[in-house]
């Protein structure tokens, strides 16, 4: 590609007729990463440069992102990226996958996940949502606000959000330092890796879409599907290691400790206190540590258990 940190070869697969721009890296089993807003396949560079030696490492860019088509009249609704997801899979024949999610990819990943758990082996969760927040709940645990909320949700005023987004390329240039703990990390050779795709108004269309399918209240469409998707996850025995970074102004650790009320199965929590929303960037290697301390210990009790049996 253009960067020596993200020299992978590009691939492309047609979903309903758009062509998805994914990489896939390495031999072994599936990890599959999925990104949110308003990054692309770039925010897993680290860890795919680093896991492809043991694992088959795929990142796709979710249509209207990174080089991805980016339609003007496309469906950018949460729905319909799952189902794009599920395509994109199925197409390429994946199983025992273990999907890695963060922002909306998480949410887009467990959308799909919670209806396919015979294709997934292994969840790994990085400050993301998969079920309604319950805002008097986290004012009762007394733990951090997210307090970024009321700044995404202004967004969603006609003409400030395409200014801002669409037009100033606001979202990515201004909104992933602000959510970046460690900045000094985000070089210019770096920001330049996250704003290349988005060059003109109409390349940060889905940037703006997704903005605006943020629910404010239970009646909104965002809200229900997360709401359904956490009906699905309640209790569910898959292996699931979370991994959050504490300093996040959107997913605050109470999102964290919802994760854990409901997956039974989870190893502990890595709680990293120096990283904040876009934590792959923050503090990557003892991310990349962690999946690989969990993935090697979710391999060892699956073959005593099998030795077991």
């Amino acid at each position: 590609m253009l960067y020596d940190h993200y020299d992978f070869e590009s691939r492309y697969q047609v979903v309903d007729g758009y062509r998805i721009h994914y990489v896939d890296e390495g031999k072994g089993e599936t990890l599959l990463m999925v990104h949110g807003n308003p990054t692309w396949s770039y925010l897993y560079r680290h860890f795919i440069r680093d896991l492809r030696s043991d694992y088959r490492c795929i990142a796709l860019d979710h249509l209207g992102f990174g080089y991805s088509d980016k339609p003007w009249l496309a469906d950018y609704s949460m729905r319909a990226h799952i189902m794009r997801l599920k395509s994109f899979v199925d197409q390429l024949g994946l199983k025992d996958i273990t999907f890695v999610g963060q922002d909306w990819g998480g949410i887009i990943g467990l959308g799909w996940a919670v209806y396919h758990k015979h294709l997934v082996k292994r969840l790994v969760i990085l400050n993301t949502a998969g079920f309604a927040p319950v805002f008097r709940e986290m004012a009762k645990r007394k733990g951090p606000v997210p307090w970024a909320f009321p700044m995404l949700w202004a967004l969603k005023i006609p003409i400030l959000g395409e200014i801002f987004i669409q037009g100033l390329n606001g979202f990515a240039k201004y909104l992933i330092p602000l959510a970046t703990y460690h900045r000094e990390r985000l070089t210019p050779e770096v920001m330049r890796g996250y704003l290349e795709p988005y060059p003109t108004w109409g390349s940060r269309r889905a940037h703006l879409k997704s903005v605006r399918q943020i629910p404010m209240l239970p009646t909104h469409p965002t809200w229900q599907l997360l709401r359904d998707i956490g009906m699905n996850l309640q209790g569910w025995p898959v292996p699931t290691q979370i991994i959050w970074g504490m300093k996040d102004p959107v997913f605050v650790p109470w999102f964290a400790d919802k994760f854990e009320e409901l997956l039974p199965n989870h190893r502990p929590t890595l709680r990293i206190p120096d990283a904040s929303h876009f934590l792959q960037d923050d503090t990557p290697a003892p991310i990349i540590a962690k999946i690989r301390e969990f993935l090697s210990s979710a391999e060892l009790a699956a073959s005593r258990q099998s030795e077991r049996a």
